[in-house]
């Protein structure tokens, strides 16, 4: 078995988590909870830290997804304004605030860590000077600018907060992991080309038709292609068993577009990452079953760890079934829920699931 890209995780000044412990992950995991309890930020805990943060486009394109900016930006203040959100208790940022970290629990030199220091400059002999302010130093709001410092594997970057950098030009040097996220709302049609091609005419062709297939017996084979009617943009088109024209996927139904998505980005996430928000999401109950046995099989070939949520009792259940049968790689429901204003973290393994399932135990 393949070591996990994690096996535990702690998340650590990041939007609604102060400290979050989660003390063991499985290779197939699952996080179940009442709304706005954390379960899509936890999902963005785990992109920023596949990305190492490398650039500071990863960090703008969390909160844009989220409506939370608007760019491009006029100033550092509503930058500033913006960046509270992503950090604990959505205070000012100023001086003194603590750095948000992510990680595997106690491997300091496996942490990414993401704060916001901030630079002086002095006027020295006639020569100006910038230096980064020091812990409880003294300072006024005129001469000080913010900085972004990221640290991962070992590697430091940082580079000021400021609308006129060019957000794509910097990068970190600390071996990124592969993460492909599949939206609640569905993957958008540039996307779905994006992971396509990234394995067209290759052996996982043959995953993503076996996904299609759980919900279409009779598919032969699928491709994308520009039509007339999709106004030249390449759009997704399968051969029925028995049909004598090709048909458009869309016209299939939701089930089949979210089956496309998970299992495209399931293939692009070789030996990396899968977060797939509201799992459920446009499946039928009955299909949800066997596509989890897919994805533990395919997770564990390939050496993806995979980061799903959902709302459903339906998808709880079929996790269950497949994760009693895929004993060989671990099944872990990670059940978040609010006390007293912290995020608590309760675990069940296969067999304590399916006591729950078949106690009508709530876990959700």
């Amino acid at each position: 078995m393949e070591t996990l890209i994690l096996n535990s995780l702690e998340i650590r000044n990041f939007r609604a988590f102060h400290d979050l412990k989660i003390e063991h992950l499985g290779r197939v995991n699952l996080l179940v909870g009442k709304n706005n309890v954390g379960k899509t930020s936890l999902l963005e805990a785990l992109q920023l830290y596949a990305s190492r943060a490398s650039t500071p486009t990863f960090i703008w394109e969390i909160m844009r997804t989220r409506h939370e900016v608007k760019q491009p930006f006029v100033n550092v203040r509503d930058m500033l304004v913006a960046l509270k959100y992503l950090f604990y208790g959505r205070n000012d940022i100023k001086p003194g605030l603590q750095p948000i970290q992510i990680g595997p629990i106690n491997s300091p030199q496996e942490m990414l860590s993401i704060a916001i220091d901030w630079s002086i400059t002095e006027t020295r002999d006639g020569t100006l000077h910038t230096r980064l302010l020091e812990p409880r130093e003294d300072y006024t709001a005129d001469n000080l600018a913010p900085r972004f410092t990221i640290q991962a594997a070992g590697a430091t970057l940082s580079y000021p907060i400021d609308p006129s950098l060019r957000q794509g030009i910097l990068r970190l040097n600390s071996n990124e992991i592969p993460c492909v996220l599949t939206p609640a709302h569905g993957l958008s049609g540039h996307r779905l080309i994006e992971l396509w091609d990234g394995i067209a005419l290759t052996k996982f062709e043959a995953d993503v038709l076996a996904a299609l297939r759980l919900i279409a017996p009779g598919l032969v084979n699928l491709n994308f292609i520009s039509t007339p009617l999709s106004g030249g943009e390449r759009i997704p088109i399968v051969k029925i068993k028995d049909s004598d024209e090709p048909l458009p996927l869309y016209s299939l139904g939701d089930g089949m577009l979210r089956a496309l998505g998970i299992s495209l980005a399931l293939v692009n996430a070789k030996d990396g990452i899968l977060l797939i928000d509201e799992f459920e999401n446009g499946l039928y109950y009955s299909v949800q079953p066997d596509l989890w046995r897919l994805i533990f099989q395919v997770a564990r070939r390939l050496n993806v760890q995979v980061f799903a949520t959902t709302h459903s009792w339906d998808c709880i259940k079929a996790f269950q079934q497949a994760a009693q049968e895929n004993a060989q790689e671990e099944g872990i429901v990670i059940r978040l829920s609010l006390k007293k204003g912290a995020v608590n973290v309760t675990l069940f393994d296969e067999e304590e699931l399916g006591i729950a399932t078949r106690e009508q135990i709530e876990v959700r």
